[in-house]
């Protein structure tokens, strides 16, 4: 899985971290976002790139869970 940023070619591979990095990536990201909204900084640009980081980490983290556990897929 790539993430790419609009039409920048600016990309990440998310293939090769573990679960464990994934979920902490994610979980930093979000952190970030929030972070930066209490303390009130105004920077469109890169809050919507941190959205879609931490909208492709969710996606990614969902995929492994589904195929390292096919009985839970579609809930």
């Amino acid at each position: 899985m790539n993430l790419i940023e609009n039409n920048t070619m600016q990309q990440a591979s998310l293939e090769h971290i573990s679960r464990k990095q994934l979920n902490e990536l994610e979980r930093s990201v979000q952190d970030l976002i929030t972070t930066m909204r209490k303390s009130k900084l105004q920077d469109e640009t890169l809050q919507e790139s941190l959205r879609l980081l931490a909208q492709k980490l969710g996606e990614a983290r969902r995929e492994r869970f589904d195929e390292a556990n096919p009985e839970y897929r579609g809930y």
